[in-house]
């Protein structure tokens, strides 16, 4: 079968059944140019700044290029409109995201080069997004029959570069912007501002790049259904190859956290995120080594053995630290922002948990009213009306609120006391990951990072001591002994 050259369609069928035959769901999501005015006829539209590539190119990025931007673009559609639905989950534990069947079927120039790589891309995606993706390959007419008004334009001046960054305007971003320099790289920074104020956080640092960054505008032209977003980070990473190819360099960083990108507890529960999982990198650079066999494109996370704090003590300027945001699904916050222009965390979700966490345990002497929340509740809430055994479920469909910031308050508890008082031999018999003397360092540091911040919350509110002091069994004293 052949789809006709033009916007780029994409058919989803999608479904929450146990298996794909039981798809409920079909989408035609279409990939076009900001440019261009679409005709959908019912369609969801997501458009792109292909402008941006074809100017680092010199023309129209290549057809590898452009499929793998708009196959990641496509996903990330499909992500957005396909609703996971309720989950009944009456614990913590992945049932709490309740997975999504997915098919994603998609027309290239080169199949037999993409074919083989369908279930390398299950996997990878997959993962990362806790669904079941299947993508299927299926002939297109070569995209150089058409004529492209970029084609043959000349060149710009390409930025001196050897390397590839993604920057998004959080704190392990602009950490990174200062560790890759301290390393004596040079990377030219990349940034995808997909909604969510993005664009407006990165211009907060326009004065730290000199230029030398890449913004590119992804703009949904539907309603979405669904807010996890997991599937963001094979888009960035993406749009980091089309750069990378273009500007002639192989290494791509993506900085973040190890406690995170590995997961903050070791498990596979609801309050982790894969969206930078080693796991994840490893199968895209295997992705990219088939589609790009000329290239040596491989991406690596230069944090992956930093906890929160240690990537803030990388950022030499506190001021700067004030205008990042980390926290990912702000709602109303997304123009919040301070006297000064300072943007807020919600503080409820578990990236601003970790955030905390970092700013708190940093060299930087953060104190809370600097911590720019929403609602701190680490401060505000009265610790004594809350139980420790059981918390509320009504609101836990939302990624932030007080459930969701207490159950992710006990599950970092819970883990950095067993890291605390587990023999490495008894925590490698249900975690084998810590057998690797890295992966066991950056939790043990952590886990003093975790017992540091209720120390430091508690000297305002005592509630909170008396609150783990309670959920955690501890004799007298003990707490103190555990940072």
């Amino acid at each position: 079968m052949k789809i006709l050259k033009g916007t780029k369609r994409f058919l989803i069928k999608s479904g929450t059944g146990s298996n794909l035959s039981e798809a409920d769901s079909d989408y035609t999501i279409v990939i076009d140019d900001y440019r261009t005015k679409t005709e959908t006829e019912g369609s969801r539209l997501i458009k792109y700044e292909k402008k941006v590539l074809s100017n680092l190119f010199g023309q129209s990025p290549p057809p590898t290029v452009t499929a793998l931007v708009e196959l990641a673009l496509g996903t990330y559609a499909a992500d957005r409109l396909v609703k996971r639905g309720p989950t009944g989950a009456k614990d913590d534990g992945e049932e709490m995201l309740k997975s999504r069947q997915i098919q994603i079927l998609y027309p290239v120039v080169d199949v037999k080069k993409w074919q083989p790589l369908e279930s390398e891309l299950n996997h990878a995606v997959s993962f990362i997004s806790r669904d079941n993706f299947q993508y299927r390959f299926i002939d297109a007419i070569d995209e150089n029959q058409s004529v492209n008004e970029n084609d043959g334009m000349p060149r710009g001046q390409l930025p001196e570069a050897d390397s590839v960054a993604l920057f998004s305007g959080g704190l392990d971003s602009l950490g990174g912007r200062f560790h890759l320099a301290d390393e004596g790289h040079n990377p030219h920074f990349v940034s995808v501002d997909h909604g969510r104020n993005v664009g407006h956080l990165v211009r907060n640092f326009d004065h730290l790049f000199d230029a030398n960054l890449t913004s590119i505008g992804v703009d949904e032209g539907f309603s979405a259904y669904e807010n996890t977003q997991f599937t963001r980070s094979f888009m960035y990473f993406a749009f980091a190859a089309a750069v990378a190819v273009a500007l002639d360099v192989d290494d791509i960083y993506v900085p973040e956290n190890g406690v995170l990108s590995r997961f903050s507890s070791l498990e596979t529960g609801w309050t982790t995120t894969r969206t930078v999982h080693p796991l994840f990198i490893k199968s895209l650079n295997r992705i990219f080594e088939e589609l790009l066999p000329d290239r040596q494109v491989k991406i690596s996370n230069p944090f992956i053995n930093y906890t929160k704090g240690e990537v803030v003590n990388c950022i030499p300027n506190k001021e700067d630290i004030f205008f990042t945001r980390t926290c990912p699904h702000p709602r109303e916050l997304s123009q919040g922002k301070d006297a000064v222009g300072h943007p807020y965390n919600c503080g409820e979700c578990i990236p601003c948990l970790i955030r905390i966490i970092g700013l708190v345990n940093s060299e930087h002497d953060i104190q809370p009213d600097r911590l720019l929340l929403d609602k701190n509740h680490f401060i505000d809430l009265d610790f004594s009306t809350v139980s420790t055994k059981t918390i509320a479920q009504s609101d836990q469909n939302r990624q932030s609120s007080l459930s969701v910031f207490l159950l992710g308050l006990n599950a970092q508890l819970s883990f950095a006391y067993r890291i605390q008082t587990s023999t490495q031999k008894e925590l490698v018999s249900s975690n084998p990951e810590l057998l690797d003397p890295d992966i066991y360092g950056l939790y043990e540091r952590f886990s003093k990072e975790m017992f540091r911040t209720v120390e430091f919350f508690a000297a305002e509110n005592p509630t909170l001591e008396d609150y783990v002091t309670e959920f955690l069994s501890l004799d007298e004293g003990e707490l103190v002994s555990l940072s």
